[in-house]
């Protein structure tokens, strides 16, 4: 199995760090090196001062020795004898430096060494015989002088000439050495640079052609799939971490193109499903509102017949009374019997006024509870409204010795309503409220407001509702009067309903009866 990229980057950066501490190594060792080679210069610099030393020495000797003999020498001025000591000690320094140097060279120096220390004795001896002589008042011959500038200018010289060419080869050496290191230096850190440089040229083609590309093709195809194409797959061109990430990745697709396939077959499936049961609700629903129709049918029957019972029993009264009296003038006004007086004919007349009277009352209210006409909505003002209610109760409520009290909302509230309708809701419950309590009492009108609703409560002081007369008071033809038609709440019920809101009825705890009505907040829409 070939090497994953991991390893390959892992021997990679290890063989770059072989390369780096190789590369460190030699450039240090060739840094040594040249260190060694600056100090082997500064010890053959110092071998040639000291070479020169010696020859400035000699000469130095040689032109005082004459100056002594011409005896032109200035006062205080170091003897030749001195000048010739401090030869001795210079050449006895130079050839200590050199005897610890230890090599082949030096061994040969120390022989020139020898032969100049022996000439700088034979120096001595001469110089020390003709300045003896010109003590003793014996001038130099010329050829005494002759062999003492020979001595110092040839020999020694030659010697001392001999050395400094020696050390300045030497010194030479050491500079061509340091000059070749240098170039080596130069050499390999251009060799590493290019070798570096086309290193990293050839590991970023390796990137690219390994690890770039394929991430680059598996990018591309995630963002294919991503926009729903899933039949996308990407080559696999190796078998490392790449290769087996685009194999994955395959297998991936794969499992998502046949998820894929069986979530458009259970849609489908799901489809079918909805579209027949939407076909069974809809039948369903067809048949429901046809069982509605039939419902709602029988119920108005139903209704229709128990108005008809209603009407039948409130009308039959007056009917027969109506009958017996028109018996009587009938029997009044007949031949056979006496006449009657002006003032029970009166009577029975006035009866028969008040029993038409009162079947066009019952006929009245039977059309308004069977007629009655859709609310023309607008806002009214809710305040306003139970003045005027109060308003027109008042009267009445001073007669019967009740106390009015109100409580409205705050100028400007407004419930969405037919103000016609709602003026006889609000006047047919102050009136059964007002009859509620004929012999004084308190009758109490409140509003308050909650999230978009206004509630009107309708409270008296009377003996209240009994429980089984508050389940079916909304009812037509239900009465808690001996004379009342029992239609003044249901309209009340069809109008509130009409209007989108509710009414309801319970005792207070304090006595009496409370009627609430809830009413929607002009500009609030509701479902009626």
């Amino acid at each position: 199995m070939r090497a994953g990229i991991g390893r390959q980057i892992n021997i990679a950066i290890a063989a770059g760090f072989v390369l780096v501490l190789v590369v460190g190594g030699i450039s240090v060792l060739l840094a040594w090196t040249i260190s060694a080679g600056v100090e082997e210069g500064r010890h053959r610099r110092l071998e040639v001062d000291a070479i020169n030393r010696i020859h400035s020495t000699v000469h130095h000797f040689v032109a005082h020795l004459h100056l002594t003999l011409l005896g032109t020498a200035a006062p205080g001025h170091p003897s030749p004898a001195e000048i010739l000591d401090e030869l001795k000690r210079r050449i006895a320094a130079y050839d200590a430096f050199e005897r610890s140097q230890g090599s082949d060279e030096a061994r040969q120096e120390l022989g020139r060494l020898s032969e100049l220390q022996a000439l700088v004795t034979e120096l001595e001896v001469a110089s020390g015989a003709v300045l003896g002589a010109l003590g003793r008042g014996q001038p130099p011959t010329a050829a005494e002088v002759v062999a003492i500038n020979d001595l110092a200018h040839e020999r020694v010289a030659g010697i001392v000439e001999e050395l400094r060419a020696v050390h300045q080869r030497k010194l030479e050496r050491a500079i061509d050495g340091t000059q070749r290191r240098m170039f080596l230096i130069s050499s390999l850190y251009v060799t590493f640079a290019v070798g570096g440089a086309s290193l990293l040229l050839l590991g970023n083609r390796f990137l690219s052609r390994r690890l770039v590309s394929p991430i680059g093709r598996l990018a591309q195809a995630a963002l294919r799939i991503a926009a729903g194409d899933l039949s996308q797959r990407v080559p696999v061109r190796s078998a490392d971490e790449v290769g087996r990430l685009s194999q994955a990745f395959n297998v991936m697709t794969e499992r998502l193109e046949a998820q894929e396939a069986e979530r458009l077959n259970f849609q489908a499936e799901l489809e079918r499903q909805v579209k027949e049961r939407t076909r069974e609700l809809e039948d369903t629903a067809a048949r429901l509102q046809a069982t509605q129709a039939e419902l709602i049918r029988s119920e108005r029957i139903a209704v229709t017949g128990q108005i008809a019972a209603g009407v039948t029993h409130e009308i039959r009264t007056p009917l027969n009374s109506l009958a017996i009296n028109v018996q009587l003038l009938r029997r009044e006004l007949s031949a056979e019997a006496a006449p009657a007086s002006l003032r029970e004919a009166l009577g029975t007349f006035a009866m028969v006024e008040y029993e038409i009277t009162r079947i066009n009352r019952i006929l009245e209210e039977f059309i308004k509870f069977a007629r009655l006409p859709a609310p023309r909505f607008e806002a009214v003002e809710i305040g306003a409204l139970l003045q005027e209610i109060v308003g027109l109760l008042g009267p009445q409520a001073a007669k019967a010795g009740v106390r009015l009290e109100a409580h409205p909302l705050s100028p400007g509230a407004a419930v969405r309503g037919d103000p016609d309708q709602l003026r006889e809701v609000f006047l047919n419950l102050g009136q059964n409220a007002l009859q509620a309590m004929p012999n004084g009492g308190l009758l109490g009108l409140e509003v308050t407001r909650e999230a978009g609703w206004a509630e009107i409560a309708v409270t008296d002081s009377g003996p209240g509702i009994a429980e089984a007369q508050r389940e079916t008071i909304f009812l037509p033809f239900v009465s808690t009067k001996a004379d009342g038609l029992g239609l003044g709440l249901p309209i009340v019920k069809r109008i509130i309903e009409e209007h989108g809101g509710s009414v309801s009825c319970q005792n207070r705890v304090r006595g009496g009866a409370s009627f609430l009505v809830r009413l929607p907040a002009a500009g609030t829409a509701t479902g009626g």
